[in-house]
């Protein structure tokens, strides 16, 4: 590379063919351009006319200097032109240091990429520092070659913690003086920002470039009886408005809501009934950890109890019946006995009018209410007879009070009030809301003044008490002072009361104690965790247990990240953010060199010179058939106008003449359009890379020869599609080449794919990793996964369907010998609502290249048609594109006589399945 200014040269030898332009300045002046050729009949009397010497006229100035310019162009870029090289004169080591928190995954790619390019400028050693806490096996400082650090700046990935800048300064304070250092920061400042710029400057000369995260954060989440509020923090550039998601434990969404960004809070409406099914809160289709908020146990549907015989005779004047009908709808209710429900593991127990209760209920009662549960009682004729003073939240009077009648004023019946502090604050009181009677409390002279007195949630217009609450260890005793049904009020009738009870169940659902509150007894390993994009996996070495005597402290860490963890019967949710979470810009770092947009990185010029330079030629080309005479616009235009003329009155004809049926319609179509209706088209997924995609192409197309030769499919044309915009729909498998480098895929595409596998769609992802470094391999595939809810995985179990959907098989050969394929687990697929079938096959074996050289025509002579490992490649193609089409036919005993016949004796006795044989045979 040699560089002069803002601008490089790839190949700076080939611009010593610019020494030859002067030259050809002349050979172009002095080369005429053809003369026009004129035909003149007495051609034979001009030959006897005496020659004389004829001196051509020289080429007009501009032609000369046009064509200069365009043989110019082309020169230079052949050369390898180069805006904002790399400062190759530059042999200081180079210091790479990388923000890797959560913060950075939103333009992860563009930092890593950024990163890649400085390696670019061939220093003689390079040291890369990542600044968020990692695992002990992959913190280090090492000097590293830049094909080394390339490699490894290409697998890094960001994890789900903040950066820590103070233990990276720490960290960058033991390295050696005078390095070159670039410090891509996510501009997101964290305690110890100034002290690590301070320790970078104090190495050598600092450039930060500033990658201005959009990240968003779900800082706390609070149930309500409505569905949650919750709390959205955006760092500096994030979007201010977006789509906030309830999805269940597979990625499915349940509920989502536009919302703006405010620290204050926004809500996502959520049916009661669909709350238990909610397992995490994502932003925008999250692409960082701090954007998914998982949910805890506190965060299910509330359970409820309701004391009350299964019939009653009745019903109308029942208070179990208008309990029920309020509440079905809104939590899953359950009718019993007290003894039976309180043990039952009940978040709520209904206990409507009753007398005084057995020593054995009241026990009962009292430990399911200091467990944490709620008991909710409403008042009656029983309970105002019996004078109770257990299990309320005040003793009661031995007599109600009569709000209407000949001595009562009509105002007193009227509902008043709601505390604002308590769990009705806010709702709308109906003018029909009335009550005739209300259960009071005895005057405090009666009363034990050590008692705290009880909360007043709701009163009557005249103060009187109509819903009161006391707590009681964990949980609440809660009374309603008048009866559920129509005895003594017209609440039920209001629709007030179940306003109210979904209040009172909204608090049961958050007042659970979560599993932190719980000291368990044994260590709560790690079950699900959440990586630095946002994406729900399995634990991976590393991940460690959390010790009891630790819990009360517990924060995120590269040993404990967050996620789920479980164990002794407890639960401990670790949230990537929290309440108090903040993202401030970084701040003025004085003596820090920023890089602007400008300067991203090189951009090569070489093939927009040579398009210009070809563009260029052409016009010469059509200059020069133009003064010579061979070309002009006078016979140029009566025949262009003719021939438009002559087409369209044809194309009138064709069309009169010719009905237009789908036949026609499908024959004018593209060939990336038109589909196969006889049978089936395989589909391959585009990437930004045309020689992978070309090279999907050409295996698809292999494999569709040999699928029409050897079973009943009859392929049509192999058909690349964009997930973002073209229907999925119409093709029951999609092949998916991975590109060499690590690709995001947009969110578009990523819900796409992500809708097309749970409608019943099969992907399959060949990430050609056996032939790739293993880290490589691994980000390869993470980038292009990102965002789609992909399932538990498992290497092919023995027995599986893919092992006998069409040939028999034992493995699954490609390109590489040793390749492998995984699909869902067994226990995640006969769980899942796809009929047992994996909506996702992964596997590294680079199956199109073998694809694309398999012959259609087999021989069935044993075991030397399965030499090759381009012929099992091929049926385990085969094999693949059955399991979309067929499913779980295979999986069934009903072929086991046939399976049975397959079986080979040896001639040592033992009893062996033959390795690639059809399970049928081919029907041509």
């Amino acid at each position: 590379m040699w560089a002069l200014g803002p601008f490089g040269f790839g190949a700076p030898l080939g611009l010593l063919a610019l020494i030859g332009l002067p030259i050809i300045w002349l050979i172009i002046r002095s080369l005429p351009p053809r003369p026009g050729a004129i035909t003149f009949p007495p051609i034979d009397i001009l030959r006897t006319v005496p020659k004389t010497e004829e001196t051509p006229a020289k080429a007009p100035p501009w032609l000369a200097v046009f064509r200069a310019l365009l043989l110019g162009l082309i020169i230079i870029g052949l050369s390898g032109p180069v805006l904002n090289p790399p400062n190759v004169s530059d042999q200081r080591p180079l210091l790479i240091v990388v923000d890797n928190g959560w913060t950075a995954a939103p333009l992860w790619s563009q930092t890593i990429e950024e990163a890649r390019r400085a390696t670019a400028s061939n220093p003689p050693s390079v040291t890369i520092i990542f600044t968020a806490p990692q695992k002990p096996n992959l913190v280090n400082n090492d000097v590293m070659t830049p094909e080394r650090a390339a490699a490894r700046l290409a697998g890094a990935v960001p994890v789900p913690l903040l950066a820590n800048h103070t233990d990276a300064a720490s960290r960058v304070a033991r390295l050696p003086k005078g390095q070159r250092i670039i410090w891509f920061s996510d501009n997101v400042g964290r305690p110890g920002t100034a002290d690590l710029a301070a320790a970078l400057a104090n190495l050598g000369e600092l450039t930060i470039r500033v990658i201005a995260s959009p990240a968003v954060a779900i800082t706390r989440v609070e149930a309500t009886s409505e569905g949650y509020n919750v709390g959205i923090l955006g760092a500096r550039g994030a979007k201010s408005s977006g789509l906030l998601a309830g999805t269940d434990a597979r990625g499915r969404v349940i509920a989502d809501a536009p919302v703006n960004v405010d620290i204050t809070g926004v809500k996502l409406p959520v049916e009661t009934a669909l709350t238990r099914d909610i397992a995490a809160l994502r932003f925008n289709d999250a692409r960082s950890a701090g954007g998914v908020f998982l949910l805890d146990a506190f965060d299910r549907r509330v359970r409820t109890g309701l004391v009350a015989s299964r019939q009653d005779d009745q019903p109308l004047l029942s208070d179990a019946h208008y309990l029920e009908e309020a509440l079905t709808p809104f939590t899953e209710l359950s009718r019993g006995e007290i003894e039976t429900l309180s043990t039952s593991g009940l978040d709520v127990i209904l206990l409507p009018d009753t007398g005084t209760l057995p020593l054995r209920d009241v026990d009962a009662l009292t430990a399911f209410v200091e467990k944490g549960g709620i008991l909710v009682r409403f008042s009656g004729p029983k309970i105002v007879a019996s004078g109770q003073d257990q299990l309320v939240p005040a003793s009661l009077s031995s007599q109600p009070r009569v709000l209407r009648g000949a001595l009562a004023w009509e105002s007193a019946s009227r509902i008043g009030s709601f505390d604002r502090s308590g769990p009705f604050a806010g709702l709308t009181i109906p003018p029909d809301a009335q009550v005739s009677q209300v259960a009071t409390f005895k005057p405090p002279s009666q009363t034990d003044a050590s008692v705290p007195a009880p909360q007043m949630w709701a009163r009557l217009s005249d103060g009187s008490p109509l819903v009161s609450a006391a707590p009681m260890g964990r949980g609440w005793t809660v009374l309603f002072h008048t009866t559920a049904g129509p005895a003594w009020s017209d609440v039920a009738f209001s629709g007030l009361q179940v306003s109210m009870l979904r209040r009172v169940l909204a608090r049961a659902g958050s007042s659970v104690i979560p599993a932190k509150a719980i000291a368990p007894t044994a260590p709560l390993k790690p079950v699900l965790i959440l990586d630095g994009f946002g994406t729900i996996r399995a634990p991976e070495q590393g991940d460690g247990a959390i010790e009891p005597g630790s819990i009360a402290n517990i924060k995120p860490s590269a040993r404990h990240p967050p996620g789920i963890y479980e164990g002794g019967g407890s639960r401990l949710i670790l949230q990537a953010s929290g309440p108090d979470l903040v993202l401030p810009p970084i701040p003025t770092l004085p003596g820090v060199a920023r890089m602007n947009a400008a300067q991203d990185g090189p951009i090569a010029l070489g093939p927009w010179l040579l398009s210009l330079g070809l563009a260029l030629l052409a016009i010469d080309v059509l200059l020069a058939l133009v003064v010579s005479g061979a070309l002009g616009w006078r016979t140029i235009l009566p025949k262009a106008r003719k021939a438009v003329s002559v087409s369209f009155a044809a194309g009138l004809a064709v069309s009169a003449l010719m009905p237009f049926d789908a036949a026609i319609a499908q024959s004018l179509q593209t060939p990336s359009q038109r589909t196969n209706p006889a049978g089936v088209s395989l589909a391959y997924i585009k990437t930004s890379d045309p020689s992978t995609d070309a090279r999907a192409r050409a295996g698809l197309e292999g494999l569709s020869r040999v699928l029409a030769a050897r079973t009943s499919v009859e392929p049509g044309p192999v058909i690349g599609v964009d997930p973002e915009s073209q229907d999925l729909a119409l093709y029951p498998l999609l092949y998916w080449l991975l590109p060499d480098r690590p690709t995001e895929t947009n969110p578009a595409s990523a819900r796409a794919l992500d809708r097309y596998m749970k409608s019943g769609g099969v992907i399959f992802v060949d990430t050609r990793g056996a032939g790739r470094d293993t880290a490589v391999a691994r980000a390869i595939t993470r980038a292009a996964l990102r965002g789609i809810e992909a399932p538990p995985l498992e290497v092919v179990p023995e027995g599986h369907v893919l092992t006998k959907s069409f040939y028999i098989l034992r493995g699954f050969p490609g390109r590489f010998q040793n390749a492998q394929l995984w699909v869902e687990t067994q226990a995640s697929a006969s769980a899942s609502a796809n009929d047992g079938v994996s909506p996702l096959i992964v596997g590294n074996g680079d199956w199109a290249s073998a694809w694309a050289n398999a012959q259609s025509s087999l021989n069935f002579g044993g075991m030397s048609t399965v030499s090759s490992n381009t012929e099992i490649a091929a049926r385990v193609g085969v094999n693949i594109v059955l399991y979309a089409l067929t499913g779980n036919y295979k999986a069934d005993q009903v072929h086991f006589e046939t399976l049975l016949k397959r079986l080979t004796p040896r001639a040592n006795g033992n009893v062996q399945l033959d390795r690639g044989i059809p399970d049928r045979e081919p029907p041509r």
